[in-house]
């Protein structure tokens, strides 16, 4: 029983539920699998980016000048991108 719901991509206790006439059963897509470091890498990277991004908002409401935001908030964009092609190319493997 387990194995067929678990090449259905449903729990156990949905199958039966669904077998039994109670509930119909909706279809999940597979989770992809993903390699847990790479999961792990990218958490940290986004960690970092996030504490990035709250102190240079704390920074633009004190009235920080030296700073120069517009670069900042560029390559913080440029990361965000690259971020997301490394998580896009690894669902395609």
């Amino acid at each position: 029983m387990r194995a067929k719901a678990e090449a259905a991509g449903l729990p156990a206790a949905t199958l039966l539920r669904e077998a039994l006439g109670l509930t119909e059963a909706r279809r999940r897509k597979p989770i992809p699998r993903v390699d847990p470091a790479l999961v792990l890498a990218v958490g940290r990277i986004g960690g970092n980016l996030n504490q990035i991004a709250r102190w240079l908002n704390r920074a633009m409401l004190a009235g920080r000048v030296d700073l120069d935001a517009l670069t900042v908030a560029r390559r913080l964009l440029t990361i965000e991108r690259q971020l997301a092609q490394i998580i896009e190319a690894s669902r395609r493997c």
